[in-house]
């Protein structure tokens, strides 16, 4: 069966290379509370969709580190997950598929648990997290299974 929706197998190379990248960007910037700073950009007007209510001035300033951050970890993961492998036959293909299903079930199944006992602002960090359980859930149960298949060949 032919993938039709795969990226090359050279992106893999690249989806690793970003979400390292970001990832660590991410952990300095948690570690050593500077916000990035340097994705800080001022906009002359006033942003509609700001969380700010200083109505003193008509200048806007954003911090667009965290937006960096979550579209490169995410991007980067993409590429991990959906580019072909060397061989891509109809068992990665199965895999793949299988492991995919799994990784919602179980990704919403966490996020109901977390509707029932979480709440307030943590409940709002579980929902940052969960941009990316599911990707984090597909990449490590599908690279674990075609591990343990090429434990097993060898």
């Amino acid at each position: 069966m032919k993938a039709k929706y795969l990226f090359p197998y050279q992106y893999k190379f690249v989806g690793w290379t970003l979400t390292i990248l970001f990832l660590l960007i991410w952990i300095v910037g948690a570690i050593t509370k500077t916000g990035l700073d340097f994705f800080t950009i001022t906009l002359p007007f006033k942003y509609a969709l700001q969380d700010s209510f200083d109505t003193s001035s008509n200048e806007t300033t954003l911090n667009l580190g965290d937006e960096f951050i979550v579209i490169g970890l995410i991007v980067g993961m993409i590429l991990i997950a959906f580019s072909k492998e060397k061989v891509e036959d109809e068992y990665v293909s199965q895999v793949r598929l299988e492991t995919l299903q799994w990784a919602i079930y179980i990704n919403f199944g966490l996020l109901i648990v977390a509707t029932i006992f979480v709440y307030g602002t943590y409940y709002f960090n579980v929902m940052i997290y969960n941009m990316f359980t599911p990707l984090l859930f597909f990449i490590g149960r599908f690279y674990y299974v075609l591990y343990l298949k090429s434990k097993i060949e060898s």
